[in-house]
């Protein structure tokens, strides 16, 4: 089978795990990478064995043949970058959030399904095999009528108004860095059939630093509370009136707690496979653009589309500078 050849947009961290993930894949490969600090760039290929370097996005486009394109900039920018890929009709994996207005999401998405050009959120943790253990139990009744679900995923960020976390121009808040996880998440095994949101947000900085969300279903709850600025850790827990599942490190999700209603321990799932969980979303976009799909059936458009108009939500609330 042909080699499937990826480009990057952006070099930080996230860039690097997913650079990681991809020499994990056969027959997968990073061909080009583009950042506006070409000197950046240049390191990052180095360490990856990338051929093409480039300081333009649209040049890297102009000039490579390429799959796909990981987008891993700031947030700020991912709207104009999805829509450069499919000026170039380039297949997109947009790191999340991908966009930060629901008008953005919207614009962008329709664009794409009119150039027929694949488009995708990158939102990892939903191919996570733990994830799939827990829809398992909850599709089999392992805990009965579902209650509660409560995600709580907040650390105490360095208090630097210039940093991406708390810097308006670059995309920042609890929003597009925490909250896009429990909602993806928790609609993933709870359903997206809920009645109604209530959100509610605390700021600083001009951007939204604790998130509150509550998802109200018709017969139980789904909260969500998001920070930069508590140690809220990372963890979901589902209650059951027969038990509930417990997921901790719920962003990575390598483990899960199946308990009975006595507070018994019932099964302890490991997930002993995954060496790293970005392969999956790779396989993923693999899969759809070589099949021709324009979306992924595990992220679709309408989820991101939803995803976005929560943070419309949040930030209509937000305080006039």
């Amino acid at each position: 089978m042909a080699t499937f050849k990826f480009g990057i947009m952006g070099t930080g961290g996230i860039a690097a795990k997913f650079a990681d993930a991809v020499q994990l894949i056969d027959n997968c490969e990073i061909t080009a990478v583009s950042n506006r600090t070409v000197e950046k760039a240049k390191v990052f290929a180095e360490k990856y064995h990338i051929e093409k370097v480039y300081d333009e996005f649209e040049t890297m486009l102009a000039n490579q043949y390429l799959d796909a394109v990981y987008i891993a900039t700031t947030t700020d920018v991912h709207y104009r970058l999805v829509q450069l890929c499919i000026k170039y009709k380039v297949p997109v994996l947009c790191e999340k959030a991908a966009f930060m207005t629901s008008t953005e999401a919207i614009s962008a998405l329709d664009h794409a399904r009119d150039e027929k050009v694949f488009v995708m959120e990158a939102m990892w943790s939903k191919f996570l095999p733990t994830y799939r253990q827990a829809l398992r139990w909850l599709t089999e009744g392992k805990i009965g009528r579902i209650s509660v679900g409560d995600f709580k995923l907040g650390n105490i960020v360095a208090q630097d108004p210039h940093n991406r976390f708390f810097d308006p121009q670059l995309g920042g808040g609890a929003t597009f860095d925490l909250t896009v996880y429990p909602f993806d998440l928790t609609t993933m095994l709870l359903g997206n059939e809920y009645n109604h949101v209530d959100a509610t947000a605390n700021w600083r900085y001009g951007v939204d630093i604790t998130d509150h969300v509550v998802l109200h279903y018709s017969t139980y709850l789904a909260t969500m509370t998001t920070s930069f600025v508590a140690a809220l850790g990372n963890q979901f827990v589902i209650y059951g009136d027969g038990g509930k599942i417990v997921i901790p490190n719920a962003n990575g999700a390598t483990e899960a707690f199946l308990y009975d209603a006595a507070g018994q321990l019932i099964e302890h799932y490991q997930d002993t496979v995954t060496k790293n969980g970005f392969t999956y979303e790779i396989e993923e976009v693999i899969r759809c653009v070589r099949a021709g799909k324009l979306e992924s059936p595990v992220v679709p458009h309408q989820l991101t589309i939803t995803s976005a108009r929560l943070y419309d939500r949040i930030w209509e609330q937000a305080p006039e500078q």
